[in-house]
């Protein structure tokens, strides 16, 4: 029999409880997690108000957690669509367990089903310090809200999905009442709602706290030769820039699924995760890590060491998405990207090409300095320009993404 260490932070003191036994657990009335034998193994402290997340956003839309500011690195999870409800709890607590350990801060289940495995795994999630932003079912979603409001993984509430897709029937209206529903009886978490139209959800932009916004472009249309394209404009559309009433709290939803047969590769993720990242998302959260009994992540094995590697850059560089000044160039190069943020005296440079095919010439001015030292910051990836006289020069071959710091 394997065991697992719990440790939790409103727990008295460490137990050791049997994986297989983990459905037979409960909790009574009195917050005490006990077996089926009614035998106490360890009294858990109620949860108050003075645990919960104070979740707010700053005037640029970065969210602020407990007075610090946050760059959500998530991943979406749908474990209820799996036809074993028997090992639905224990799934959610193993997967969360693997996700945590990949450098994942957020996770995006389905609560509802089972409050004690709900509860079970908030807590979990809270000694692993990811937090969770959970959908449930929209019949039940203020009850559910009342219930979980207080535990401290919390971060905020799906309140829609595909809130811009017309066969879903929302409206703004609909939405925006949903919104402040919730606040009423939970002003400390966000509301989140996600969509997939850059135009359809222009209504919606400002209905909930943060928009999640969806690109699935590999292997989407068949006749779409340039998804990598595709995607960086999807996140230049919506970033705000031709309408300032835009809601700035845009956490960028990115394909590490196969809509058929092909996955993304894991250069291909990377390069839709720095596309979202130089038009100022505020976080990025992938879909999926499970999806009921169609996809695994964890068993894509080249996808998953990718984007495994990939969460390690963005958490790296998260302090300069956060108090970076970020200014996107106009390269007037087709298929050429380039974004840079200022932070502490150096510039770091995002450099993207959606080019399928092309080797693209650089030659781009970063004006924050006229000369200084570049170098790359990640040796694992591509890299090869040079900087002289107040320019970034070289070659990028297709589908490449570098970054580097100049100081």
């Amino acid at each position: 029999m394997n065991f697992i260490q719990i440790s939790i932070i409103t727990f008295t003191a460490a137990i050791l409880i049997p994986l297989v036994g983990f459905n037979k657990y409960k909790y009574s009335t009195s917050q005490d997690l006990i077996n089926e034998e009614d035998t106490v193994i360890t009294s858990v402290k109620s949860n108050n108000i003075n645990n919960t997340l104070q979740v707010k956003k700053r005037s640029d839309g970065t969210f602020i957690v407990n007075g610090k500011p946050f760059f959500p690195i998530g991943i979406y999870h749908r474990s209820q669509q799996s036809k074993d409800w028997n090992t639905t709890g224990f799934k959610l607590l193993q997967d969360l367990r693997k996700i945590s350990a990949a450098g994942f801060n957020m996770m995006h289940p389905q609560v509802g089903g089972n409050y004690k495995n709900d509860i079970f795994f908030f807590r979990e999630a809270q000694r692993l310090g990811v937090y969770i932003l959970p959908s449930f079912s929209y019949e039940k979603r203020l009850e559910i809200v009342n219930q979980y409001k207080y535990q401290p993984a919390i971060l905020g509430w799906d309140i829609a999905d595909d809130v811009d897709h017309p066969a879903n029937q929302f409206t703004p209206e609909i939405i925006s009442k949903w919104h402040q529903k919730i606040k009423a009886i939970d002003p400390n978490h966000l509301t989140y709602v996600s969509g997939n139209n850059t135009n359809r959800i222009v209504p919606f932009m400002n209905s909930a706290d943060t928009i999640g916004f969806q690109s699935y472009p590999i292997d989407q249309d068949p006749n779409d030769k340039k998804p990598l394209r595709k995607n960086y404009y999807t996140f230049l559309s919506i970033s705000g820039e031709k309408n300032q009433n835009f809601n700035k709290s845009i956490i960028a939803n990115l394909q590490a699924f196969a809509w058929e047969n092909q996955t993304p590769t894991p250069n291909e993720l990377r390069n839709m995760t720095y596309s979202a990242l130089i038009n100022n998302v505020k976080g990025i959260m992938y879909y999926s890590y499970f999806t009921g009994d169609t996809w695994s992540l964890s068993e894509q094995t080249e996808l998953w060491l990718g984007l495994k590697s990939i969460i390690s850059e963005v958490k790296v560089l998260t302090p300069i998405f956060l108090e970076g000044n970020l200014t996107r160039l106009n390269t007037q190069v087709d298929d050429l990207y380039c974004g840079y943020w200022e932070y502490k005296n150096s510039v770091y440079i995002a450099l993207i090409s959606t080019s399928p095919n092309k080797l693209i010439k650089v030659d781009l001015p970063i004006y924050p300095m006229n000369n200084g030292y570049l170098r790359p910051m990640f040796s694992k990836y591509p890299s090869g320009m040079v900087f002289t006289r107040g320019s970034l020069t070289g070659l990028i071959k297709p589908g490449d993404v570098h970054v580097y710091k100049l100081s």
